[in-house]
């Protein structure tokens, strides 16, 4: 093949490369412009107010709280909006943005196919949605709010609520304290404060598997396990008991029954809610601190005796309470650091410890959730009626 014949055969391959690229591009503007068009009538998303609940000012006028400051202009609405509208968006197209500019991006993509389906939403959605929890997983600090109810991180509708920015916390924990809601914010990764890993092990040991990342601006849902994998536990019944469901269903009750309000349907809501809490309880294996005193061995010919102390604390009422912990964490807020050893019991083997004193208190330290023996005695002999068996 001669010089010429190779030039022409690349300058032809050139073209042919060339014309296919301008058909691409022609194919993708088209796509683009057909899917501006359907959407034309839409606007871009706006953050809405944090909860509907309305509260009272100083005037006794109710209202519900202000919508809090979007922190995107509509300049930078109108940069970032139109991505939607691309038939392929990767990885390198959204690099650049930040945690709000990516959920405002996932908002608006998931709005807008609502409207008229966006092409390969499924997969475009996918890698924003990947890239907001890769930042979030490689996050070096988050904020929460606690709820100082139980002790364990605030839950709006059975979600749990993270933060990228110390403002967003914070402003959404001043519209919860104006709906009487009792909340702190706390740190993860910053300088003093548990490390942000330590966050997500928090959320397991709490049954807390729905994250909501920024609720109150753009916010986007997220399973805890997407973050990290759940603690590597065998079935080894030695170890201490854990209780994910029982801890998420003691925050969820506790949090409703000490907010100081009312509203409809409120007592249907609690009562539900009752009655899962119980229903774990009955089903849970507890921590009780203990000491055992007396000799535990035989010495010459009489048998030595052990006998087991178990500690009492006084409740807010002033009767006393045998504290019980759902699992080691929670144990070892107190007794474990005062040298008190724990052992293992089934709830109906707590039920012959309490019988010289006012009844139980489960995570003295956090939920401090009081169960009186009046109240056991109700729920054990509600649970033999609802199992058809006759109540002891």
């Amino acid at each position: 093949m001669g010089f010429l014949d190779r030039f022409n055969k690349n300058k032809q391959k050139e073209l042919q490369e060339r014309e296919q690229a301008e058909r691409e591009q022609a194919e993708k503007q088209a796509v683009i412009d057909r899917q501006r068009s359907e959407h034309a009538s839409i606007k871009w998303p706006m953050i809405r107010p944090f909860s509907p609940v309305k509260v009272r000012d100083e005037k006794g006028n109710e209202h519900v709280p202000v919508v809090l400051a979007d922190p995107l202009t509509p300049e930078r609405k109108d940069e970032i909006g139109p991505m939607v509208f691309e038939p392929r968006i990767s990885t390198d197209d959204i690099r650049f943005l930040n945690i709000q500019e990516l959920i405002f991006l996932l908002t608006t993509m998931e709005s807008f196919n609502k409207v008229s389906t966006l092409q390969d939403f499924e997969g475009n959605r996918r890698i924003v949605y990947n890239e907001i929890i890769s930042r979030l997983r490689s996050s070096t600090q988050i904020w929460i709010l606690i709820d100082l109810t139980t002790g364990y991180p605030f839950l709006d509708h059975g979600y749990a609520l993270v933060y990228s920015q110390s403002e967003y916390a914070h402003s959404v924990a001043a519209v919860l304290a104006s709906q009487y809601r009792r909340v702190n914010v706390q740190g993860f990764g910053g300088d003093g404060e548990p490390p942000v890993a330590g966050f997500f092990e928090f959320m397991y040991n709490m049954g807390a598997e729905r994250l909501l990342l920024d609720n109150g601006y753009y916010g986007a849902r997220i399973d805890r396990s997407q973050i990290m994998a759940p603690p590597n536990i065998t079935g080894n019944e030695n170890m201490p008991p854990l209780n994910p469901p029982l801890n998420f269903a003691l925050c969820e009750f506790l949090s409703e029954v000490r907010w100081p309000v009312r509203y409809e349907k409120r007592d249907a809501i609690l009562q539900a809610r009752e009655a899962k809490m119980w229903s774990l309880i009955r089903s849970s294996h507890f921590i009780v601190p203990m000491h055992q005193e007396g000799r535990s061995e035989t010495e010459g010919d009489g048998a030595g005796e052990t006998r087991l102390r178990f500690p009492m604390m006084t409740g807010p009422d002033g009767k006393t309470y045998l504290p019980v912990f759902t699992d080691g964490p929670e144990f070892a807020r107190k007794f474990a650091r005062e040298g008190w050893n724990g052992a293992s019991f089934q709830w109906k083997d707590l039920l012959s410890l309490i019988r010289e004193r006012d009844g139980l208190i489960v995570n003295p330290m956090s939920h401090k959730a009081v169960l009186t023996k009046e109240r056991i005695a109700q729920m054990e002999t509600a649970a033999a009626l609802s199992s058809g068996l006759k109540a002891e």
